[in-house]
């Protein structure tokens, strides 16, 4: 297949004495200290809040109750209550979008609370272990990008969860 083969009639002309139209795009790289900030915001401080608020509702509740609701529907509660504030500290935009944070935050707790209602190890399997490792993975992936409060309110409430398990078993143990 020569030259002479290729149909001209289709091909796009280009004149290379005027400048280029294409955008060259330099994406600045993110520091160490930026991801670092970030982890913390947005992995270990909600990790952190939900094993203060298990450990806070096994202590205080859970001797006054036997089953329900447990430290993981509890830190959801507290969460939910206070999520305007944590919002406000963790995510930092606009306030008037902190309905959608809290409405993230409330999907994940209504699908996990009826998860933890599940009888013996099938609430931990589902509860910690797929929760866990979603959990995870979505924190080294969603790490390097902005996103929309409601995403950050699902991120969060994944953490809480795994935070609150954590925190009110150490508690039972310890205390």
């Amino acid at each position: 297949m020569g030259e002479e083969d290729l149909d001209t009639s289709k091909s796009i002309l280009v004149n290379e004495s005027e400048p280029s139209l294409v955008v060259e795009e330099h994406s600045t790289p993110v520091t160490e200290s930026e991801i670092f900030k970030d982890m913390l915001r947005h992995m270990m401080a909600p990790l952190m809040l939900g094993m203060l608020f298990g450990s806070i509702w096994q202590i205080v509740v859970m001797p006054k109750i036997d089953f329900f609701p447990n430290p993981v529907h509890g830190s959801f509660i507290i969460y939910l209550v206070l999520s305007p504030l944590i919002y406000k500290s963790l995510v930092g935009q606009e306030m008037n979008r902190a309905k959608e944070y809290a409405l993230g935050v409330l999907s994940v707790a209504m699908v996990l609370s009826f998860v933890w209602i599940l009888p013996q190890q099938s609430s931990l399997y589902c509860g910690v272990f797929l929760t866990g490792i979603s959990w995870l993975w979505l924190s080294s992936f969603w790490l390097q990008f902005e996103f929309p409060p409601f995403r950050y309110g699902l991120w969060h409430a994944m953490a809480v969860n795994i935070g609150a398990f954590s925190g009110s078993v150490l508690t039972f143990i310890y205390i």
